[in-house]
């Protein structure tokens, strides 16, 4: 397990944590949350021993691999499949030695690094890199595509795929959410149930987070609270604790004031100063419990539209293609007033296309989009927060709309999203990314639109701000439409969702979980599909050759010894699911994660870890006996013909 022991960070004079202790067990999943700048993402690099600390302990086992998604690629002349693949450096290892061997005629070195890729269920890896790539929303033919051919969001995507394919004890995952699409999350989040190693996740999403982990590590003045149960459990037990100090509070500062009374009253008189001294040494003694500090919500509220066209918006059959690739096909639709639209489909699909064709950045290539006259758009996007001047203040950048504030009105108007008076006048350069999306965002309200059009709004907001977003939106009476990997966002606003597939754009019959399933099902058929056609591949003539001195070795001697490992591992799978059923049903009892029940809750995640690492790891030993069983024999059938 990983083990934080009084740690103690600083970055430069700040300090991030003091004394801060946290444990990870073998498979536990937490989330690690807290607001922008508490370290975060320092205490990863902490892990990893890119950062010193000032003191504390990072205790960490020895024969722990710890895996993360990598910072740069390298090589971007690799193709994505090579490059994923080679996330499983064991893999990549034997493949080389087999290689080498093939080169140099070294049977002896072949048959050894067989042996060894046998052991790791190596013929298994290729086929987990593909499912990998289709659930990140890959297709076929990117597979063979050098790395460099990809976008800045496609090759996080690698990046994230790359290191899911790591044999990780434990994996560190930042903010792994963003640069997703909404239905690359719902399959991220069933990967990451299974994974069978103890993952720490950072993420403002807090449906990902209920859907993935286990306990949730909240940093808050300098200290690693740990809370047991997902982020809603997280939220529950967090508000508990607060009324619990604020009622010990407002006792102790009763009984306090009647200490200091009777202190003043009687302090002077003879006959009761040894009982006003006593008092003295009691209110000294006395260990302050600290009032809840109220935590002053970010807040702010769309303006509301002084008038609203109906309908507000109408495209006929609008067309439009990036040279050959067709992205929109004659497209119909119609927003009304007051519609709340979620715009979904697989990344890639066109979602974005279609909003810059309706806000008029992309023009299409036939077809039309007629906008009503008095219809005022407020468009949100990634692109625009780039197109901010990172010289100009805040202030600059209000004073610079049409119809602008008042230099005070300018400040009091920032001021409501958190923009102190020096910061309104500071340039934005050095402003983190949810700072700069809070200032897009002032921008757009500025404007009181009345259609809003945001595409990932929440891309670097912290939790706060993601919530601020959610209610300003919902109490917004104009119309939206919305783009979004936060399930909990997209839910919460859209009450119709367009889909955009295949260059169309319909209304989509059902609700946003209808979708994701759907979409989870198609996912699965492409995985499952290539995993049987990797089942039942013949190996290639290149292949038989470097297996020939192997196979003349133990072709007709493996059969039998498999046979018989398979019916013993058929038996132990049974043995394990049943195991995994019980505990399963142990830990949806609420009691298990009251505080009296710490250290059977830590025994039972251990015991449900191991008990899941085990059943995969049969799991890939029965694949691995049956590929080869049939192997053997199709080449048994080739030597003879040979």
């Amino acid at each position: 397990m990983l083990n934080l022991q009084s740690l103690s960070i600083r970055a430069g004079t700040k300090p991030l944590l003091e004394n801060a202790n946290l444990t990870v067990h073998d498979g536990q999943k937490i989330g690690l949350i807290g607001q922008n700048g508490v370290g975060k993402t320092t205490l990863f690099r902490t892990i990893l021993n890119e950062v010193s600390i000032d003191s504390g302990q990072v205790a960490i086992p020895a024969n722990w691999l710890i895996g993360c998604v990598e910072q740069d690629i390298a090589d971007a002349s690799v193709n994505a499949l090579q490059y994923v693949t080679f996330g499983d450096s064991l893999y990549a290892e034997y493949q080389q030695q087999i290689e080498q061997a093939c080169q140099t005629n070294d049977d002896n070195a072949m048959v050894k690094a067989y042996d060894q890729m046998d052991k790791i269920a190596g013929y298994q890896v290729p086929i987990k890199a593909k499912q990998l790539l289709y659930g990140l929303g890959f297709k076929d033919s990117d597979f063979e595509k050098n790395i460099g051919e990809f976008s800045g969001g496609w090759q996080v995507r690698l990046k994230l795929a790359r290191a899911l394919m790591q044999r990780a004890d434990l994996l560190l995952l930042d903010e792994p959410t963003n640069h997703l699409d909404i239905e690359a999350v719902s399959w991220l989040e069933q990967w990451l149930q299974s994974y069978p190693g103890a993952v720490l996740i950072i993420s403002h999403d807090r449906d990902f987070l209920d859907q993935v982990v286990q306990g949730i590590a909240h940093i808050d003045e300098q200290k690693i609270h740990f809370y047991a149960g997902n982020f809603a459990a997280f939220e529950r037990q967090r508000n508990e604790q607060l009324m619990q100090q604020q009622a010990l509070h407002d006792k102790q500062k009763q009984q306090m004031q009647q200490l200091k009374t009777f202190i003043e009253r009687f302090k002077a008189k003879a006959s009761k100063a040894k009982q006003a001294q006593s008092r003295v040494k009691a209110l000294q003694r006395m260990e302050q419990v600290a009032a809840v500090q109220a935590s002053n919500p970010f807040e702010f509220k769309f303006l509301s539209p002084d008038h609203q066209p109906d309908p507000m918006m109408q495209i006929e059959k609008l067309n439009f293609a990036f040279g050959e690739h067709v992205i929109l096909q004659s497209v119909d639709l119609t927003l009304r007033a007051g519609d709340r639209i979620g715009l979904v489909g697989i990344n890639g699909s066109g979602k974005t296309t279609l909003l810059k064709q309706l806000v008029g950045e992309l023009k299409p290539d036939s077809g039309k989009v007629m906008i009503s006259k008095g219809v005022k758009i407020g468009y949100f996007a990634q692109h625009q927060i780039e197109s901010l001047n990172f010289e100009q203040s805040p202030l600059g950048h209000l004073l610079a709309l049409e119809n602008p504030p008042t230099d005070q009105e300018g400040r009091n108007f920032l001021g409501a999203f958190g923009f102190s008076n020096n910061q309104c006048l500071e340039s934005i350069k050095a402003f983190s990314g949810g700072e700069k999306a809070r200032l897009a965002l002032a921008l757009i309200v500025y404007q009181k639109p009345n259609l809003i059009i945001l595409d990932e709004p929440t891309n670097h907001l912290d939790m706060e701000t993601r919530d601020a977003l959610d209610m300003a939106i919902q109490e917004f009476s104009g119309a939206i439409i919305l783009v979004s990997h936060d399930k909990h966002l997209l839910a919460s606003i859209a009450d119709q969702f367009w889909w955009v597939h295949q260059g169309q754009v319909t209304l989509y019959h059902g609700d946003l979980d209808d979708y994701l399933q759907a979409q989870l099902k198609a996912v699965k058929a492409m995985q499952q599909s290539e995993g049987d056609g990797a089942a039942n591949k013949s190996a290639s003539k290149k292949e038989l050759r470097q297996q020939s001195a192997q196979l003349r070795k133990q072709l007709e001697v493996q059969i039998r010894p498999q046979q018989k490992r398979l019916q013993q591992v058929e038996k132990q799978i049974d043995k394990y699911q049943s195991e995994q059923s019980q505990l399963h049903q142990l830990m949806e009892d609420e009691t298990l994660y009251e505080a009296d029940n710490k250290e059977r809750l830590a025994n039972c995640l251990k015991q449900e870890a191991q008990v899941t690492q085990s059943l995969d790891e049969l799991e890939m030993e029965w694949l691995e006996l049956s590929e080869q069983i049939e192997a053997i024999k199709d080449e048994f059938s080739r030597a003879n013909q040979g």
